[in-house]
């Protein structure tokens, strides 16, 4: 067995690539199993990790100390695995988001709602609610269960949302006969 300390960079990622792959393959489902889940919790480990960091030196105006992060080999490959540090496709980033909004906002107009993208860059996606989802008490849950599970299926860098406080006075959401009144669009579950 090699010490890490005794490989280059570039063969220690190799080596754990090996690794993985012999486990997940072991023929054991259990090993398999929480190899897979080892996997899974240590790349959301390391991408929100980096992607706050990343944060953290654009809010110190470090655009330029990103932009030259991004051409270590080192530094840039592993921003680069988790889409960080460069926006070198912001309009890639813009469509991708869109088309994972366009899927929840009939769920959104049924409810006389808007939602506004404000901005998405490092995984983040920043959003306002409009119309009546502006102060309602049950857009957090449509944040989470709807637009956050949208956003995951579509773009792999993403990794939350943050969405503007609210300026209306906080409400229930609307019953099936004010959302209907207000978009003329009907809500619950469809006539037999």
């Amino acid at each position: 067995m090699a010490e890490p300390a005794e490989l280059a960079y570039g063969d220690i990622l190799a080596r754990a690539a090996e690794l993985a792959s012999s486990l997940l393959e072991c023929g054991d489902a259990r090993t398999s199993a929480d190899a897979e889940e080892l996997l899974d919790w240590l790349d959301a480990y390391h991408r929100e990790g980096l992607g706050r960091l990343v944060e953290m030196v654009r809010q110190w105006r470090g655009e330029l100390f990103l932009e030259q992060a991004a051409l270590d080999p080192v530094v840039g490959d592993l921003l680069a695995t988790y889409g960080l540090g460069t926006d070198t496709d912001a309009a890639a980033v813009d469509r991708v988001v869109q088309l994972a909004l366009d899927e929840v906002r009939p769920y959104i107009h049924s409810h006389g709602g808007e939602v506004e993208v404000l901005s998405a860059r490092d995984g983040v996606v920043s959003l306002r609610m409009h119309g009546n989802c502006n102060g309602c008490t049950a857009s957090d849950d449509t944040v989470t269960r709807r637009i956050e599970a949208a956003l995951r299926e579509h773009w792999i860098d993403f990794r939350r949302v943050e969405t503007e406080q609210h300026t209306a006075a906080p409400h229930p959401p609307p019953s099936p006969g004010q959302a209907q009144a207000a978009t003329g669009l009907a809500i619950g579950p469809r006539p037999s």
